[in-house]
């Protein structure tokens, strides 16, 4: 938290005005292919893709052996974790930005109304930039994928803060709001593993107080993706013990 609002206050000091005056000059094809990645951070294509793999995991954790119906259940809350980290940082982040009312830099290009114009409770698109909310939501999908993959975790941030930054180049938000947004997104997912440990659904909290997912990513390969080994000696890399409430 220290550090985010260090990089805020540099940002806001430094960088948010230039920024959003230079976002006018930039080339026109650099604009076009930010507004293509700056899709990535639309939060209803995740929301349905992951309400759709909580349907798969529930049909299937009620058939089949009790194999294919722990990776059922894995599939079902693991997915459930990740709607509810991109629907709950998503709907709290809607509502602070609307709360501050943060003008957004094309009001500087074309209104003159800079980037601390703020009119609370404006509920205006317009004045809507701080945080971004396209950083959030990508930040929640990479923080998701980086409690699953960890190994790659490295390589999840970093494509999270270029993709974010784009909302930059397209004049949609500060960097300010950008950063913001990252660091919201990664604490709302944060939250939300720790919530889901305390039932023990998906995730379990390690000797260091963190929550760690309870089964690898890896659980989901399919069987004839398995080795050979494995198949023979009815190995498991799930977690078949009972939850809370179960």
């Amino acid at each position: 938290m220290v550090g985010t609002l260090g990089l805020v206050l540099v940002s806001f000091a430094v960088l948010d005005y230039p920024v959003g005056l230079m976002s006018q000059d930039f080339n026109p094809t650099v604009v076009h292919y930010g507004k293509l990645l700056t899709h990535f951070g639309k939060s209803d294509w995740i929301l349905f893709a992951s309400f759709l793999a909580i349907i798969v995991g529930l049909g299937a954790a009620g058939t089949g052996d009790r194999r294919t119906r722990a990776k059922g259940v894995f599939l079902a809350q693991a997915s459930s974790f990740v709607f509810a980290s991109v629907a709950f940082s998503g709907i709290a982040v809607a509502i602070i930005k609307n709360l501050i009312g943060r003008p957004r830099p094309h009001l500087l290009l074309h209104q003159d109304i800079g980037p601390f114009s703020f009119s609370p409770m404006h509920f205006d698109s317009d004045f809507a930039s701080f945080p971004s909310g396209h950083s959030t939501t990508i930040a929640a999908i990479f923080t998701c994928a980086a409690f699953f993959m960890p190994r790659h975790r490295v390589l999840f941030f970093s494509l999270a803060v270029v993709i974010a930054m784009c909302r930059t180049i397209v004049s949609a938000h500060y960097p300010s709001d950008v950063i913001v947004g990252l660091a919201f997104g990664t604490w709302c997912t944060y939250f939300v593993a720790i919530f889901f440990s305390r039932y023990r659904m998906v995730f379990r909290i390690d000797e260091t107080g963190k929550p760690v997912p309870r089964n690898s990513i890896k659980a989901l390969k399919p069987a004839f993706m398995r080795s050979h080994h494995a198949q023979a000696s009815g190995e498991t890399d799930l977690d078949l013990r009972a939850q809370k409430g179960h």
